[in-house]
């Protein structure tokens, strides 16, 4: 056999080779295996605000959903954001720690060090991209906003933005729930305050005439505020929110965690979701909060 007899049978032999392992590479998927992204019994580091259900809340009592708050003794996480937490930790083996953190320092702590993740019903705005590396989307639907006013509010039949015009609206700081209200023309926008329950005391007290509630959370606190009520638009003609989905948030650079975290997301099927979402609603109107 000739000299270049053997290099082309060599050369084919090679390509056959590349052919294989890209052929397996794309029936596996490309995926690590997960001990290769974290290793078991890894603890993580969680800062989840705990004051925003269904997505989060605090509770006094023990119950076979939530989780103990790691700074805040005797006191318990519960909530949607929490159930696909425990999921993406048994599915890397890893150990949580939820540190109940204020909304406002959330990011700063998760960029300090303090925290390895995010996980509190947070959109990946444009300008938090700015700033941290985001999950794949883990909501169970689509965002949609609507807006709580008192049930002897003028705004009460309100049934499109236009129709809150003058009116007095108040957000949580450095929220999606306060950078929206600025598409209502002529809105009087309030400053902002530091917490959800800030929000609706304020209009409680008649400081303000209404706040912008994602609609997922609107039952919980209409239980919580009975003489409150809320305006949901036609699609459309409400609110436009300006992100991708809720994400989990991770320092940039953090590739093997932001990784571990989606692959994780990966298996948490849609009818998974809607069942989490769902039950973390209907909990969240009974919850013992006793805060």
């Amino acid at each position: 056999m000739g000299k270049k007899t053997k290099s082309t049978l060599c050369f084919i032999s090679a390509g056959v080779l590349f052919l294989a392992a890209v052929f397996a590479f794309f029936l596996t998927g490309g995926d690590e295996d997960m001990a290769s992204l974290i290793k078991p019994g890894t603890v993580l580091r969680v800062g989840i605000e705990c004051d925003f259900a269904p997505y989060n809340w605090t509770e006094v009592r023990a119950s076979g959903t939530n989780v103990p708050i790691f700074n805040h003794k005797g006191v318990y996480a519960d909530g949607y954001d929490v159930q696909i937490l425990k999921r993406i930790a048994q599915n890397m083996s890893a150990d949580i720690r939820i540190h109940k953190t204020a909304w406002k320092n959330l990011l700063p702590d998760l960029n300090a060090g303090k925290l390895d993740m995010v996980i509190s019903s947070m959109a990946d705005t444009e300008a938090r991209r700015e700033l941290v590396a985001f999950s794949d989307i883990y909501n169970a639907y689509p965002a949609n906003y609507g807006i709580m006013t008192r049930k002897d509010s003028r705004y009460a039949e309100g049934s499109t933005l236009a129709d809150f015009y003058n009116a007095r609206m108040v957000g949580q700081k450095d929220s999606v729930l306060d950078a929206v209200i600025d598409q209502i023309y002529g809105v009087k926008h309030l400053p902002a305050l530091e917490t959800v329950s800030r929000m609706f005391e304020c209009v409680e007290r008649g400081e303000a005439d209404g706040v912008v509630i994602n609609t997922e959370s609107a039952q919980s606190y209409l239980k919580e505020y009975p003489n409150m009520t809320i305006i949901q638009f036609a699609r459309g003609e409400g609110f436009k929110p300006g992100f991708t989905g809720v994400c989990a948030a991770v320092r940039k650079g953090n590739r093997k965690l932001l990784k571990a975290i989606n692959k994780a997301l990966s298996g948490i099927s849609t009818e998974t979701r809607l069942q989490l979402i769902d039950q973390m609603k209907a909990k969240a109107e009974k919850a013992d909060k006793g805060l």
